[in-house]
């Protein structure tokens, strides 16, 4: 392969640089430099915020009536341009602003829906109120529930907290701060000892749990925490998980005592970075999918897993902190948000709120992409929903050389003159390959030659007609046959880090899940992938994939790079809406009443689709 036609464009201030073909829009062509743009108009120029400055602009196409009307003649004659109307003409050199760049803490925030005022479910009020005389007999309790502002209906109080009431009351000097949670007084301290309340929002995934830190008073995500959800040592999927909960009357009680014990850990994670103490933090809001909530509370999963896929519960479920074994205020309370179906859960419905994708102009389309694939399509009437087994394939799991995103891990690759060029988390020699790397090595290897669109492998004499550099990195037989990603060399292993075809054909399962899917929620609606306005990528795969490669080996329909949007944990920031608001938590169970599930397993059409989509090509 040559790059004769291509021009070469390199972004600052950090250097990454791709060859393209004339023509390519600029946010294209960062997204297969590795750099994610911030596009939420879809690329329409309306927002401005993929804002790019150019010193020259001889490799840009002109500014058209959109940027014109859009840029002000300052800006423009300062090289600024917008990414997803300019095109590489020519050799270019181009500077993103801070602003423009979707940053781990911009996916988050590009997940939260502006505008969304606080309306915590936790109140903390500094009391002031009449001291006992002869004259005011008022109980303790009536007393300060006549404090709060406008007082509270139906107040009650735990016997643990009335027990300390007086003393607490006392010690303040009548001017408590009070706590209270829901229609409860959770908690009564001294003035000045309480300056803020606390919430986390948690994201129970099947590979990895993550927790986020809020100040319910503004609504600000203050710190974050994760770790590997360490069911994964019961088997990577979840009905491995679901049938080691069955196989020994400590299997789901270990489960249940793992997932409480990573959410603990997460939560004090976060606790830490933001300096707040695990007593101020009162509630927990809980997505997840439906199996990993039932794990939570300790549900039996048993008839998930099996048709007609019951889950024990669906609506909405409050529980105490306490009982449940969750280290933050002993009076708080775990708020785990609704299920739609046995599988598909509320980290759906976490992504269908914070997404707002049922108020999306028009057909549009969100996947959230882990080891189930959660699909969810809105037609312009209705949200259609289903769950796909993609597997772990994503995750780097049951890859030869498969590892989670983590120093050393190949999270890049490009077609070049020689082969495949790799990038490595922290620029460390490669150890091993992540999703997002092991879809660009194939879009790349299906580039180079060496993978037909059927997933093949370039045998001896296929390997003969490739460029002598190509065919070198090519060797083994069968499903060993394996193409050289770096050598041992440059390898951090002391040996070579390779894509085996077995690790082609994994990829392919799970891509064919997610796109058979996504084709049967089209078929459903009567729609067509070019009707589609966009396509969101939800979760830690779908914000640090290359959209291009995604496109190219027909993981995701064809559609304008632009209008392929990653949007970070959307999961998570449901999580999060859900405890900054109580209006969101009641449209997120609204959402998950309105979802139609499609049901996948019982559909012929689903698995001709599922061996049809297998196949590496777009469209």
């Amino acid at each position: 392969m040559t790059v004769t036609g291509r021009v070469r464009v390199e972004f600052g201030p950090g250097g990454e640089h791709q060859f393209v073909e004339p023509g390519t829009l600029v946010v294209e062509a960062a997204a297969h430099a590795g750099i994610e743009l911030q596009t939420p108009c879809g690329g329409k120029g309306k927002c401005g915020q993929c804002r790019v400055v150019t010193a020259s602009t001889d490799g840009l196409t002109p500014p058209d009536e959109i940027e014109l009307a859009s840029l002000s003649a300052e800006d423009l004659a300062h090289g600024a341009r917008l990414a997803c109307r300019a095109r590489i003409i020519g050799p270019a050199r181009l500077t993103i602003p801070a602003g423009s760049r979707l940053t781990a803490s911009a996916i988050l925030e590009a997940g939260l829906v502006e505008g969304v005022p606080p309306q915590p479910n936790v109140h903390r009020v500094e009391l002031d109120v009449p001291k006992p005389s002869l004259a005011d007999q008022r109980a303790d309790l009536r007393r300060i529930v006549a404090g709060l502002d406008g007082g509270l209906a139906g107040c009650e109080a735990d016997l643990e907290l009335l027990r300390e009431l007086p003393s607490r009351l006392r010690n303040a000097d009548f001017r408590p701060v009070a706590v209270t949670l829901g229609n409860r007084l959770v908690d009564l301290r001294g003035a000045g000892e309480l300056p803020q309340t606390y919430g986390c929002a948690v994201d129970i995934g099947t590979t990895t749990v993550v927790a986020y830190l809020v100040a319910l008073e503004s609504g600000r995500v203050l710190g974050t925490g994760s770790a590997p959800n360490p069911q994964g040592a019961h088997g990577a999927d979840v009905v491995s998980r679901v049938e080691f909960a069955g196989q020994a009357p400590a299997g789901l009680p270990t489960l249940h005592d793992e997932s409480v014990s990573i959410v603990n850990r997460v939560i004090a994670e976060a606790c830490h970075e933001a300096g707040a103490a695990l007593g101020d933090v009162y509630e927990v809001t809980v997505v997840g999918n439906t199996c990993m909530t039932h794990l939570f509370l300790g549900l039996d999963p048993h008839y998930i897993a099996r048709a007609p896929y019951i889950p024990v519960v669906d609506q909405p479920l409050r529980v105490s902190a306490a009982e449940l074994g969750v280290r933050v205020n002993p009076r708080g309370e775990v708020y785990v948000l609704p299920n739609i179906a046995g599988w598909v859960g509320a980290d759906t419905v976490g992504v269908l709120l914070s997404t707002r994708l049922a108020d999306s102009a028009g057909p549009t389309l969100a996947i959230d992409i882990g080891t189930n694939g959660e699909v969810m399509l809105w037609s312009g009437e209705k949200v259609l929903v289903c769950s796909t087994a993609a597997g772990p394939a994503f995750e780097g799991a049951q890859i030869r050389h498969g590892m989670r995103a983590a120093a050393g891990a190949i999270d890049h690759v490009h077609a070049t003159e020689q082969g495949a060029a790799v990038r490595t988390i922290a620029h460390a020699p490669a150890v091993g390959i992540c999703g997002s790397g092991l879809l660009d090595a194939v879009a790349a290897l299906l580039d180079l030659g060496v993978v037909n669109a059927a997933g093949l492998m370039a045998d001896e004499a296929g390997a003969a007609g490739l460029p002598a550099a190509v065919g070198a990195r090519l060797g083994g037989e069968g499903q060993d046959r394996h193409f050289v990603l770096a050598t041992a060399e440059e390898s951090g292993l002391h040996e070579a880090v390779v894509l085996t075809q077995r690790d082609i054909r994994q990829l392919q399962l799970a891509k064919g899940a997610i796109r058979a899917g996504i084709e049967v929620l089209l078929a459903e609606t009567g729609l067509k992938a070019t009707d589609l306005e966009r396509i969101l990528l939800a979760g830690a795969f779908g914000s640090y994939i290359d959209r291009g490669s995604a496109v190219r080996i027909g993981l995701v329909p064809t559609l304008p790079l632009a209008r392929i949007n990653p949007v970070g944990n959307a999961a998570g920031a449901g999580a999060v809406l859900a405890l900054a608001s109580k209006a969101e938590r009641e449209r997120a169970t609204r959402l998950a009443e309105a979802a139609v599930h499609v049901e996948l397993s019982s559909r012929p059409d689903f698995q001709m689709l599922f061996m049809e989509t297998m196949m590496l090509q777009s469209g």
